[in-house]
């Protein structure tokens, strides 16, 4: 959200009817709820709506909301039973006139649910993974960011009827310029297939199996590892780079703002993860028009088309993932075709459009 400017690169109308809505997420980090919440919030106020953040105020989305010009409240919710932390949001929601307060994750989801009460106002909370079992009880709607999503949360209680499905969307970020400066920042040889990994740097992500899958790919195929390399999992992730004989193939860019821009200089995204609600890099590559290679878990099938939009594969599996890029490093014509589709799929299914208008209905549920 670029401060003095519209925040949302998209054209919107503005909805009949305006709203205020505060948000509550607790995070000191950057991921996909974070980069979810600033694209909804983008979204939400090129319809004409009002949106205000409440979080640790040291937070990626607070630097966010502040550069914009909205307004932000500092609210640390220590642990799950930080009576002052509800205190300060319902005071915040009461003072700000908050129509609707809208959690994320599950501390998010527990604070907007008490601090609803307390002030009076409706609550909806999101969602964003296959084990956020908890907490969501006093939410007058949940948002499941996938259907794997909503039926994990059915099978811990919750009542279908008070779910509603709605898919992470993005921006369209062939709308801005790309960054053509990374293969030959990289020195990279003519002709080299560069796959790409967008995500924290973490095991769930599966980092370790794209590394062990490159080894057995040709040497003109090279992974790129975008996000913070600085943590214990990156840093291993280097050792295990050189142990299997591949450092000079597996680049580390660290953590970039814009990713999808970084995106469009890349062949093909892999999305080898163990676990995943429905990966927003994911989106982003289809909108970028690039084929994916992913894992079959959680949300992702409901993203990847096999054979349509992408490749999946089995998860935990290195060898299968090997032999879907060499596959796809082989066949340009098909990287080519796949993204094709997969941009379309991204227009009529996951554009930032689709999940605005899908999060206003939820709303609109809740406030009548």
């Amino acid at each position: 959200m670029p401060a003095n400017s519209s925040p949302c690169p998209e054209d919107a109308a503005v909805a009949p009817a305006v709203m205020k809505i505060l948000f509550v997420l607790h995070s000191h980090s950057y991921g996909g709820a974070e980069m979810h919440l600033s694209e909804l919030a983008c979204g939400l106020t090129a319809h004409g709506h009002s949106v205000a953040f409440a979080g640790p105020g040291d937070s990626w989305l607070a630097q966010r909301f502040r550069a914009a010009g909205l307004a932000c409240y500092h609210l640390p919710m220590h642990g799950f039973f930080d009576a002052w932390s509800l205190v300060m949001l319902a005071r915040a929601a009461r003072r700000w006139g908050a129509e609707l307060i809208h959690g994320h994750l599950t501390r998010g989801a527990f604070y907007a649910g008490l601090g609803g009460r307390l002030a009076g106002v409706p609550v909806v909370a999101t969602a964003h993974s296959t084990n956020a079992g908890k907490h969501f009880g006093r939410a007058d709607r949940i948002i499941a960011v996938s259907a794997a999503v909503a039926e994990f949360l059915v099978a811990q209680g919750y009542d279908p009827r008070r779910i509603s499905v709605v898919h992470h969307g993005v921006a369209d970020p062939l709308r801005l310029p790309p960054h053509p400066v990374l293969r030959a920042a990289l020195g990279l040889p003519a002709g080299t297939v560069l796959c790409g990994i967008v995500a924290r740097l973490v095991r769930a992500k599966g980092q370790d199996l794209a590394i062990d899958a490159l080894a057995d790919c040709p040497d003109l195929v090279h992974l790129v590892l975008i996000g913070d390399d600085s943590t214990p999992w990156g840093k291993a992730m280097r050792a295990r780079a050189a142990a299997v004989g591949v450092a000079d193939r597996v680049h580390f860019l660290g953590f970039r703002d814009a990713a999808p821009q970084w995106m469009r200089e890349l062949d093909l995204v892999l999305a080898p993860s163990r676990r995943e609600a429905l990966s927003l890099t994911l989106a982003e590559a289809a909108a970028v028009g690039l084929p994916v290679i992913a894992a079959r878990v959680g949300g992702i099938p409901e993203l990847v088309a096999d054979g349509e939009t992408g490749l999946l594969v089995p998860a935990e599996d290195a060898a299968a993932l090997a032999a879907a890029m060499v596959r796809l490093a082989a066949d340009p014509r098909l990287r080519g075709r796949l993204g094709a589709q997969g941009r379309a799929r991204y227009l009529s299914h996951f554009s930032l459009e689709t999940m605005v208008d899908g999060t206003e209905a939820v709303y609109r549920q809740v406030l009548t």
